[in-house]
């Protein structure tokens, strides 16, 4: 895979990585600052779990990393 490539994927892990984000920040405020209940900590759980697949993933890209001149 070529860095442009790369590039494009990095970009679609990060959307990825944002719209989980948006999610445990929505299970957060339905919560209104109070303790989560069993099945809103649970579905965070489960957010980020797929957080940490996208980062692992990311870093993939980063290991296969060819530097080119500019």
């Amino acid at each position: 895979m070529d860095n442009n490539r790369k590039a494009e994927v990095y970009h679609s892990l990060l959307l990825r990585h944002d719209k989980l984000d948006g999610q445990v920040a929505d299970i957060k405020a339905e919560a209104a600052g109070m303790t989560l209940n069993a099945d809103q900590q649970r579905r965070i759980n489960e957010l980020e779990a797929q957080k940490a697949q996208v980062v692992a993933e990311a870093q993939k890209l980063f290991e296969t990393f060819k530097a080119t001149r500019a």
